[in-house]
C-alpha cells in the first residue's frame, strides 16, 4: 500500500480545503503538473466525502472514502 496518499479521518477538519482546491496544487512542484481536469476531479471527490455526511464511508482504520459512480460524475 502505498503511504505517500493522503487519507481523510473522520471528524478532522481540513482547512485547506476551505478554498475548495488546495493551494499546494499551485505552489508544490509535485502537484504543478497535474491537470486542470485532475484538480477539479479532486475538489468534487474531497467535497462530497466531507461536505456530505451520507456519502462518505469509513473502514476499520477510519480512513474516508467516497463511491462515486461515473454517470453521477457525468452529471456533476
Amino acid at each position: 500500500m502505498n503511504k505517500d496518499i493522503q487519507k481523510f479521518k473522520k471528524g478532522i477538519e481540513y482547512p485547506e480545503q476551505q478554498n475548495e482546491i488546495p493551494q499546494a496544487f499551485f505552489h508544490n512542484p509535485k502537484y504543478k503538473k497535474l491537470s486542470t481536469d485532475a484538480r477539479y476531479l479532486y475538489m468534487i471527490f474531497t467535497l462530497k466525502m466531507t461536505k456530505s455526511p451520507n456519502n462518505g464511508w469509513v473502514d476499520s482504520d477510519g480512513n474516508m472514502y467516497i463511491i462515486y459512480p461515473d454517470k453521477d460524475l457525468m452529471d456533476v
